[in-house]
């Protein structure tokens, strides 16, 4: 229950954050609306991601790159797989896979060293 709970506010935040930026750039292009497909796939996704973020760090590994390393590829390849099977059923803008791992790696770099900084804030308070 833990984890659950963990990964709900994790998503909540991400994909707050991520849905803001997202619409200010749109507005700034002059884009005034977004799809609701596309919302809903920046919600699968930051819903993975926050899911595996959550699970992986949850475990402490001897060296610290695997803990970056190792939800980074679980997160890139479900994140790949979800776009492909997407495919299935919608056209894909021809750079999908590219902007879905462009989009993600940042979100992902950004999110990790997100919860390292607060992790070691907690514990030099403690």
């Amino acid at each position: 229950m833990k984890i659950l709970k963990k990964t709900f506010i994790l998503f909540c935040i991400i994909f707050t954050a991520a849905t803001i930026f997202s619409s200010s750039i749109q507005l700034a292009m002059g884009i005034p609306e977004d799809t609701n497909a596309h919302i809903l796939d920046r919600a699968v996704l930051t819903l993975t991601g926050a899911f595996v973020i959550t699970l992986v760090t949850q475990h402490r590994f001897q060296k610290k790159i695997y803990r970056f390393v190792i939800p980074y590829m679980i997160f890139i390849a479900l994140a790949m797989a979800y776009v492909w099977v997407c495919g299935f059923w919608q056209d894909l803008h021809p750079n999908a896979y590219r902007d879905v791992f462009i989009n993600d790696t940042i979100a992902y770099i950004v999110v990790y060293f997100t919860i390292e900084i607060c992790d070691r804030l907690k514990h030099r308070r403690k």
